[in-house]
Parts: structure tokens; sequence; C-alpha cells
């Protein structure tokens, strides 16, 4: 799915503390993940919030790999705007261009997607300020989404009363696509476009690109170029020559 962003997203009323990023992805929308059975209870739990005005409180997503997690909490704030909710998304892969006052006052708002909170597990500032946090949405009502590539509980997260609020919400994994879903997902995100990819191209394509599921999208970007200039339908040949293999 997408990467993460560097700088924060804010949707809704904005608060002083709070300073606007990068836009979500576009793309990064429910309908174009690829819905596998491993997934199926993760999607469900994350469509669900903000539909009936409140979604659960705290939703911990962890999984190896690519995933798609970043894409799954920024579809969630998409679908969260949509309902008129108040939302924000902040990935904290970049640590190092991020102090934690940029995640105060975000508990007025309706959803908070916090993603790669393994970058900040063990900083003793972060940690603070995210359990504070944390007390401040739950005393809000609000809803919290976080992803991690570790589990709430092998996060080496060094603030006992953090490490209790972060194992008690709702964990759950997120798998990392097998090969043939990740064919199937090029197929679909090939046809959202126009494109009409076969199996056989599919499998071409995975079986001599990078095999993350970010690096093949990249790929099917390029792919879309090609076809519309020239005017060409979605074959093995042009994969080759589009791609140079």
């Amino acid at each position: 799915m997408t990467n993460g962003q560097d700088m924060p997203h804010q949707t809704g009323e904005p608060t002083d503390q709070l300073t606007l990023g990068l836009a979500l992805d576009d793309s990064a929308v429910f309908a174009n993940y690829f819905p596998c059975d491993g997934n199926a209870l993760a999607l469900a739990k994350l469509t669900s919030v903000g539909l009936d005005g409140k979604g659960a409180d705290f939703i911990f997503l962890w999984g190896e790999g690519s995933p798609g997690l970043t894409h799954l909490l920024q579809a969630t704030c998409h679908q969260s705007t949509a309902l008129g909710l108040g939302s924000f998304y902040l990935s904290l892969q970049e640590v190092d261009q991020l102090t934690p006052d940029v995640i105060e006052g975000l508990e007025s708002l309706e959803v908070i997607c916090l993603d790669d909170l393994d970058a900040v597990a063990g900083l003793a500032e972060w940690e603070a300020a995210l359990f504070t946090l944390f007390n401040k949405i739950k005393e809000a009502g609000n809803t919290l989404v976080i992803a991690s590539r570790l589990t709430p509980t092998n996060l080496p997260v060094i603030l006992p009363d953090l490490k209790s609020r972060l194992q008690s919400g709702l964990t759950l994994q997120v798998h990392e696509l097998t090969d043939e879903q990740k064919r199937d997902a090029l197929i679909m995100r090939a046809r959202m476009r126009g494109m009409e990819m076969s199996p056989a191209v599919g499998e071409y394509i995975l079986a001599r690109a990078e095999r993350g599921l970010p690096a093949l999208l990249k790929l099917l970007d390029r792919l879309d170029a090609s076809t519309i200039k020239q005017q060409r339908l979605l074959t093995i040949p042009l994969v080759k020559s589009t791609l140079g293999w």
C-alpha cells in the first residue's frame, strides 16, 4: 500500500498546537485495499469507525513486512472526513524531524491515527507525551488507531503505564499478502485504473519485480502511463519494453 508520510495531516477544526503537513494519499482508501481473509477482521473494525458517530476507543494494528498499515490508517482518516469527523494522521517514522508537542491537543478530534509507533518506543519524551494523549483521548471518548511493526507486548517501551495502555485496546495483526494475493491485488488496482491485466501478466511482473506491494504499485503507475502514451493494451511485451526487462 502507500508509504508513511513524514509530516502530520489533520482534517477538521485545527488546534493551536498543530502544524498542517502533507496531504493524505488520495489513493489510500478502503475501496482499493485488497480484502484477503487474514485481514478481514481488521478491515471490518476500521471501516466501522465513525459510522455510528463513535468508533472503538483504541485499535492497535501490527504487522511485519509490507501489510499496508499506512494504507489502512490513511483510509480510516479519509472515511472519517467523509463522515464529517475531525481526523489526524501522523507517521512517527521520521522522528528526528518531529517533536512530541506535535501531538498536543489531538484529543479534540474524533479520530487520531498514529503510524510507525515502534520508531519512538524507548524515547522518554515521546512516551510521556503519548501516555498523556492516550488518557485525554479516552476521557474525550474519541478514537485512537495506532500501527506498529511490533505487537504492544514486544515494543521496547520503557514507561510501564504506557506499556499497559498499549495492551489495553483491541490488538489486530495485519498480514502481508501472499504472492498470489499480490498478483490479484495488482489485477484489481489495474482494473480500477481502466486497465485489464491478465493473470499471466501479473505473474510475469511478480516473478521479476521487488515483492513489496508499494514497489509493485509504483510499477503499475509506470505501466499505466505507458499504456496511455502508446495506446496499447497491458501485455507482457509492453511490460518488457516499459520496465526494461
